[in-house]
């Protein structure tokens, strides 16, 4: 059996590799739904201001799809020409096209993590179905004991972020841009361009709520670990 020393320095290890999955998991949680045609779609349809873009609701699939396929890798460029203002055009100035690079390089570092969290979650699973072949009675408790911390933790700045953005959802939608972001070029004009007038700071709020909707199920990593701990626990006696 290990010794207390080294089980508390496992217990380390595992509460970082545990938190980092669970960033993995929200970070795809977040960047997912870009790469979708009808995610974006529904968000233009509900609070874009056609109007100002001066597109109608017909034209938004071939945007959304622009947007989408080029963040997916589907194509090389997310311009697309419809008609706006009554005349045929392109739909997004140089500045737009110069900043959508950025939130590719953004969203292509999510889908990594997701695969990096799989593949951690994969590595875990075998180590488990190991331990319960040697018959291991220390690593229940030391993977309940990792995955209780991380997920404290985890749920500790998550509600932290929550009451930031209840509070003012303006002030971190703007510190976010600073922290992902290295240049200015998501600052736009609503005036001129496509992708605010489509995509408001109320599109962005309710594609944040929707995203923590989407990852609640990481919540089930306190049940979890509460049953590893049982578990080890009624092994110990």
């Amino acid at each position: 059996m290990s010794l207390p020393g080294q089980f508390r320095s496992a217990a380390r290890a595992g509460g970082v590799i545990f938190l980092l999955l669970l960033f993995a998991f929200t970070a795809w949680a977040f960047l997912k739904p870009a790469y979708s045609r009808d995610a974006l779609l529904a968000g233009f349809i509900r609070f874009g201001d056609l109007r100002a873009a001066g597109v109608r609701e017909d034209e938004l699939p071939e945007i959304a799809e622009g947007i989408a396929g080029f963040l997916r890798g589907d194509s090389v460029s997310p311009q697309v020409e419809v008609t706006r203002y009554g005349a045929k055009q392109e739909v997004f100035s140089q500045r737009e096209l110069d900043h959508l690079p950025d939130v590719k390089h953004m969203t292509d570092w999510g889908r990594l993590l997701w695969w990096f969290g799989l593949g951690v979650l994969t590595l875990l699973a075998v180590i488990a179905i190991r331990a319960m072949i040697v018959r291991d009675v220390a690593l229940p408790s030391l993977l309940g004991k990792s995955l209780l911390g991380a997920a404290t933790v985890f749920l500790a700045f998550m509600a932290g972020i929550a009451i930031w953005a209840a509070s003012d959802f303006t002030g971190l939608f703007y510190q976010m841009h600073l922290w992902l972001f290295t240049n200015d070029l998501w600052q736009m004009n609503p005036a001129e361009h496509m992708m605010i007038q489509l995509m408001p700071e109320a599109f962005f709020r309710d594609y944040a709520l929707s995203s923590l909707k989407r990852m609640a199920w990481l919540l089930l990593a306190f049940p979890i670990a509460a049953g590893l701990l049982s578990a080890s626990h009624r092994r110990a006696r």
